[in-house]
């Protein structure tokens, strides 16, 4: 086992009993997952609820909130929100009267005509974020793996072969020497070019079968990593500056995508709002939900921006710039001057 094997082994255990095998894709779909269920924040919900377990099963598409039957579940009961699907014909806005959901323990057939129940949609098209989700955990898991790998192969690993003229033992032992006792030098008793090579020699005996020159391509798939988490930072809102240069541009350039960005917020934020209303008039709730508080911070300073940029815009319309004013002033030196002779 190796040194670093030693080291990480007893947590390595802990997680294994836990999770099963190490899934980097997993790893990086459960981060991502728990990103995506703080992006809204929920209050007052009943005590059998948190705000986050109701964004994950809103993030699914389409959910619905009801009270748990008595005796159907063994440790559910009360107010829950729980993922859902419309069962039946399609009405022309895509929804249908009955839904089936799944808890931990049971399964439901919700009549919503008649049943105590309220459908939350994630967005207007019912779409799941899951799908999203999974994407970005495989290429950044796959990413980590093509930095792994790279590692690996542009290690720089001679591997000397013994010739005639130097007996194998006595060639380890000057390896040995160089790499674990740091000799400076060593003295032979042979001619043999195994080390000093010469392009021209059928003696040289020294294979590469990596490439150290290759981790000079490092920085692109560390680029590459950082722009996928800014891809999904950005369909959500949530800026992500991945470089120097992005740190030294101005704050209005950072936000070009902003108004992209808040487009898909704002209608899930809707759908939640729609859907809180419709609980606390069922069930007599005092349920509220708004945009976390860090996305709401954010988009301070997306408005400010977006305004600074309409009032330079309108001072841009009627200000002429100075090499405007130059440009005019000299126009009217040609024009209207008197020649003098």
């Amino acid at each position: 086992m190796k040194r670093y094997e030693k080291v990480l082994k007893e947590y390595r255990d802990i997680f294994d009993s836990r999770y099963g095998s190490f899934d980097r894709a997993g790893l990086y779909g459960d981060i991502i997952q728990l990103i995506g269920a703080e992006q809204f924040t929920w209050q007052n919900l009943p005590d059998t609820m948190n705000s986050h377990y109701t964004e994950r099963a809103i993030n699914s598409g389409l959910a619905v909130a009801y009270i748990i039957p008595d005796g159907i579940s063994r440790a559910c009961k009360g107010f829950t929100i729980t993922p859902a699907a419309f069962i039946g014909v399609p009405n022309q806005i895509g929804e249908t009267t009955h839904v089936m959901t799944d808890g931990p323990d049971y399964a439901l057939d919700i009549d919503l005509t008649k049943d105590k129940a309220v459908i939350i949609k994630n967005n207007d098209y019912y779409y799941s974020e899951y799908p999203n989700l999974v994407w970005f955990a495989e290429m950044l898991a796959r990413t980590d793996d093509s930095e792994k790998a790279l590692i690996i192969w542009s290690k720089m690993h001679p591997i000397a072969k013994a010739t005639t003229g130097i007996e194998s033992e006595k060639l380890k032992e000057v390896l040995k020497d160089i790499i674990e006792n740091g000799g400076l030098f060593n003295v032979i008793d042979d001619n043999s070019k195994v080390i000093a090579q010469s392009p021209t020699s059928r003696d040289d005996a020294v294979l590469r079968l990596t490439d150290e020159n290759a981790v000079e391509k490092m920085h692109f798939l560390s680029e590459f990593h950082y722009e996928l988490i800014k891809r999904y930072c950005t369909l959500y809102n949530m800026p992500f500056r991945s470089n120097a240069k992005s740190a030294q541009s101005l704050e209005s350039e950072l936000h070009n995508t902003d108004i992209f960005s808040k487009i898909i917020n704002q209608n899930r934020l809707k759908c939640r709002q729609d859907a809180a209303k419709k609980i606390n008039e069922m069930f007599g709730y005092n349920i509220s939900v708004d945009i976390s508080d860090i996305l709401k911070d954010e988009n301070k300073i997306i408005d400010s921006n977006i305004q600074e940029e309409i009032n330079e815009a309108k001072m841009n319309e009627t200000t002429p710039n100075e090499s405007e004013v130059k440009d005019d002033e000299n126009t009217d030196d040609e024009s209207g001057g008197t020649e003098t002779t």
